[in-house]
C-alpha cells in the first residue's frame, strides 16, 4: 500500500500567513548601485534581472542594466555582466546613430535617453527573447520626463558563452507611439505559441496578443475586446485599471480555479503590495493587498515595481518570492511570501477487488 500527504492550495481569497524580508538585491564583489525596476526573466536556463536608471556613482547613469543571478537559492544575490574600467554599466539596450545625433544638438545636451523594460524579457527560442521598452526624453536639469512610446529589441545570450552576457538588436522605430496603450511595458508572456502583452493608456490596462515568433509585425497584433481578440485596436476593452506595475503568469498555487496570477501595485502611492487570481487570462480578476511593502535607507517614500519572480519557487506551492523598488538611493528590495492553505489532502492506493480482478483506487482518509 502507498500512502502520502498532497499540501493543499493556498486559500482564495488569499490569507498572508507570513513576510521574510530578505534585504536588497545586491551585487556581488561590486560595488552598490541604487536602481530600480528589478524585473527578472530567464534565457537559456539563466536567470537576469533587468534595471532601470542604475547610478554607477561617480561614473554617471544607465538608463537600464541586466544582471545575471548564478544561484536559484540565493536570490538576493546579482552580478552586472556588462561594465567598463571606471566602474560605469554599459545598458542593456543602447541609443542609436540618430538618437545620438539628436541628443548632440545644441539645444538637447541636456536631455538623456533612457529604455526602461517595465514588462521584463520574453524567451521564445532557447537564448533568444523579445524585450518591449518605454523610451523615454529626461531633462537633467529638472528631471521632467517626454514619454515617446514603446519600441522592441530582441535580446540573445549564446547558450554556449561561458560569461552568460547579453546582447540587443533593436527593431526600427516604435511598436506603440504615444497616445496607444503602450503594449508590452507593462507585462508579457509565452502561452504555448503565443505572447500575451498588456500595455496602459491613462489609467486603463489593455490586453493584445501576437505570434511569439512575429512579435515585430505590429499588423499581427490582436487586441482583447472583452469577448474576443480583434485586430481593431481601438475596440480594445480595459482589463485593469488604475494599476502601475505588476506582472502575469501562470500558477498552480490557488490550484486549479484560478491558474492565472497578477502581482502588483496600483498608481494611488499607497505601497501596497497587490495580487489578484483569475480563471482566464483575460480576467476578471479578483484582487487583493497582500502587504505594506517597506523601506530599508528611508523611513519613507513611494515604493514600486512590485513584481513576482515564479523561477524561485514551486509554483504548486503555496508561497512566492515578490520584490519591490524602494526610494532612491535604495534600490530592489526581495522577500518570500508564505500564503495560508486549504486543508492537506492524505492519500493512499488501496488494493480492491472485483469480479474481474484486482484493481486500484485512490482513496482520501
Amino acid at each position: 500500500m502507498y500512502r502520502g500527504c498532497e499540501e493543499g492550495h493556498a486559500k482564495w481569497p488569499l490569507v498572508v500567513s507570513q513576510v521574510d524580508v530578505l534585504g536588497y538585491v545586491q551585487s556581488i564583489e561590486q560595488p552598490f548601485y541604487s536602481h530600480d525596476i528589478g524585473r527578472t526573466f530567464t534565457l537559456a536556463g539563466r536567470i537576469y534581472k533587468v534595471n532601470g536608471d542604475t547610478f554607477c556613482n561617480d561614473a554617471g547613469i544607465s538608463s537600464n542594466t541586466y544582471q545575471i543571478i548564478p544561484d536559484r537559492k540565493k536570490p538576493t544575490e546579482a552580478l552586472f555582466m556588462s561594465t567598463k574600467g571606471n566602474g560605469y554599466v554599459n545598458p542593456l539596450i543602447d541609443v542609436n546613430d540618430e538618437e545620438v545625433q539628436y541628443l548632440s544638438l545644441p539645444q538637447n545636451t541636456n536631455k538623456r535617453m533612457a529604455f526602461w523594460c517595465f514588462g521584463g524579457v520574453v524567451e521564445f527560442s532557447p537564448g533568444i527573447g523579445w524585450a518591449w521598452y518605454q523610451k523615454t526624453i529626461i531633462d537633467k536639469s529638472n528631471g521632467s520626463q517626454e514619454l515617446i512610446g514603446v519600441g522592441l529589441a530582441r535580446i540573445s545570450c549564446d547558450a554556449d558563452r561561458l560569461s552568460g552576457e547579453l546582447s540587443s538588436v533593436r527593431m526600427p522605430g516604435l511598436m506603440f507611439p504615444i497616445g496607444e496603450p503602450l503594449f508590452g511595458s507593462f507585462s508579457a508572456l509565452l502561452h504555448e505559441d503565443t505572447v500575451y502583452l498588456w500595455g496602459q493608456k491613462d489609467n486603463d490596462v489593455f490586453l493584445a496578443r501576437v505570434p511569439k515568433t512575429k512579435c515585430h509585425q505590429r499588423q499581427l497584433y490582436q487586441f482583447w475586446n472583452g469577448t474576443e481578440y480583434t485586430s481593431d485596436m481601438t475596440a480594445a476593452a480595459s482589463v485593469l485599471q488604475n494599476y502601475q506595475q505588476g506582472q502575469f503568469f501562470r500558477s498552480n498555487m490557488f490550484g486549479p480555479r484560478f491558474p492565472w496570477v497578477f502581482v502588483g501595485c496600483t498608481r494611488y502611492a499607497d505601497n501596497q503590495v497587490m495580487m489578484g487570481a483569475a480563471s482566464t487570462l483575460e480576467g476578471p480578476w479578483d484582487l487583493h493587498s497582500l502587504f505594506e511593502a517597506g523601506c530599508i535607507k528611508q523611513r519613507y517614500g513611494y515604493r514600486y515595481c512590485m513584481y513576482a519572480h515564479a523561477w524561485a519557487n514551486d509554483l504548486s506551492k503555496p508561497k512566492l518570492l515578490v520584490s519591490w523598488c524602494d526610494p532612491w538611493p535604495g534600490g530592489v528590495i526581495a522577500a518570500k511570501v508564505r500564503f495560508a492553505t486549504e486543508a492537506s489532502v492524505y492519500w493512499a492506493d488501496i488494493p480492491l477487488y472485483g469480479p474481474t480482478g484486482r484493481f486500484y483506487s485512490i482513496l482520501g482518509w
